[in-house]
C-alpha cells in the first residue's frame, strides 16, 4: 500500500513539473514574442522616419534638382546611424508637379529588417491672377455672420460660403468656388522674413515680430502700408513687410496697423504649422493680411474693424462676426506682387504608404 502511494505521489510530482514547464515555456515564448514585436515596431517607426527624411530631402531639392538618391544614412542627435533612405523623383509637369517615392530602411538598405515605402505628390503653385484679385481669398470656408458688414471686392473660397448668398446692399463683388486653391499657396517665407528683418523703423526695431514682442508691445506694428514712399514714382514705393512668428491676436482698440502682414508662425522650422489672425475690437488695417490659418474678426463695436487691401487665409477659413468692412485695394496688391514679389515654394500635396 505504501509503495502504491509513493508511486502515485511520484506521478503527481511529474505532472506538476510538466504543467509548470509548459506554463513557463509559454511565458518565456510570450516574452520573447513580445520583445521581438517591440523591436519590430521600433524598427518600423525608425524606417518611417527615414522614408519621411527622404521625402523632405527630395522636396528641399525641388524644383532645381530631380536627382535620385540612395543609401543615405539618417543619424540621431548623437550622430549614431539609425537607418538609411532612398528616393526617386518623376516629373509630372515641368517645373510644377512631381511624384516622389521614398524608402526607409533599418538598419540599412542592403540588409533591411524593416522597410517603409512612401508615394507622394509635390506641387509648386504659381501665384495666379486670382491670388491678387480678391477682397477675401480662403482655402477654407468664408463665413459672414450678422448684417453689420461691408465687403467691397470678390470672394474666392475653397470650402463653403456661409450664407450662400450675401446681401447685395452689403457686398459688391463676385463669389467664386474653387477647390484647387486648397491648400493655401505657401509663400517663400525665408525671403519674406529676410525683407522684414531689413526694414528698420524709426524706433530702431525691424518688422519681424516674435510672440514676446507682440505680447509685451516692445515694438509697435507699422501704422502705414508703405515702408518707403519717398520716390517721386509711386510704382517704386516699398510696402512694409510685417513678418509675425506667432498668432496675431489683437484686442480692444487696435488703432491703425499697416503693411503686408504675413502671419506665418514658426512655419520655417515647422512647415505643417498654421497660425491665425484674430481681432477682438475696433481699428483699421491699412494693407493686406496673409494667415496660414484662420482670419477671424469678433465684435468690432460701433465703429467696427476696417481692412483696406485684402485677406488671404488657410483651410481654417475666414469668419467675420460683428461690424467689419473689408475692401479690395488693387494698388496695394500690385505693390506686393511686383515690388515684394513673394514667390511660392514647393509643397507636399498628398502622400500615402505603399505596402
Amino acid at each position: 500500500m505504501l509503495k502504491n502511494n509513493k508511486g502515485i505521489l511520484l506521478i503527481a510530482v511529474f505532472m506538476i513539473i510538466a504543467v509548470v514547464s509548459v506554463l513557463l515555456g509559454a511565458f518565456l515564448f510570450r516574452n520573447v514574442w513580445d520583445a521581438k514585436n517591440a523591436i519590430r515596431y521600433k524598427q518600423n517607426i525608425i524606417a518611417l522616419h527615414c522614408a519621411e527624411a527622404g521625402l523632405d530631402k527630395a522636396i528641399s531639392e525641388l524644383p532645381f534638382s530631380i536627382t535620385a538618391a540612395s543609401n543615405i544614412a539618417l543619424t540621431d542627435d548623437n550622430n549614431i546611424k539609425q537607418g538609411e533612405y532612398s528616393y526617386t523623383v518623376v516629373i509630372l509637369e515641368m517645373g510644377k508637379r512631381w511624384k516622389v517615392e521614398s524608402w526607409g530602411y533599418v538598419p540599412q538598405q542592403a540588409q533591411s529588417q524593416s522597410l517603409i515605402h512612401l508615394e507622394s505628390y509635390i506641387s509648386k503653385k504659381d501665384l495666379p491672377d486670382s491670388f491678387w484679385d480678391n477682397a477675401i481669398y480662403t482655402a477654407g470656408n468664408a463665413t459672414v455672420n450678422g448684417v453689420a458688414f461691408e465687403i467691397n471686392g470678390n470672394i474666392l473660397y475653397a470650402g463653403s460660403l456661409v450664407p450662400t448668398t450675401l446681401n447685395p446692399a452689403k457686398f459688391t463683388g463676385i463669389t467664386s468656388h474653387d477647390t484647387s486653391i486648397s491648400p493655401l499657396i505657401k509663400l517663400d517665407y525665408d525671403s519674406l522674413r529676410a525683407i522684414a528683418a531689413t526694414q528698420i523703423k524709426a524706433d530702431g526695431s525691424d518688422n519681424v515680430y516674435t510672440a514676446a514682442e507682440l505680447s509685451s508691445k516692445i515694438s509697435k506694428l507699422p501704422t502705414s502700408f508703405w515702408f518707403d514712399n519717398s520716390d517721386p514714382n509711386p510704382a517704386n514705393w516699398i510696402p512694409n513687410v510685417v513678418y509675425i512668428e506667432t498668432d496675431l491676436v489683437l484686442n480692444g482698440d487696435v488703432g491703425t496697423i499697416g503693411g503686408f502682414l504675413v502671419v506665418a508662425g514658426d512655419v520655417i522650422s515647422n512647415p505643417t504649422t498654421t497660425t491665425s489672425t484674430v481681432i477682438n475690437g475696433t481699428g483699421f488695417i491699412d494693407g493686406c493680411v496673409y494667415s496660414t490659418g484662420e482670419f477671424r474678426v469678433n465684435g468690432g463695436g460701433a465703429t467696427g474693424l476696417n481692412v483696406l487691401g485684402g485677406v488671404w487665409s488657410g483651410s481654417d477659413g475666414v469668419t467675420l462676426n460683428g461690424s467689419v468692412d473689408i475692401g479690395y485695394h488693387k494698388p496695394y496688391m500690385n505693390a506686393i506682387r511686383y515690388i515684394i514679389n513673394p514667390s511660392s515654394i514647393v509643397q507636399l500635396i498628398s502622400w500615402r504608404k505603399l505596402e
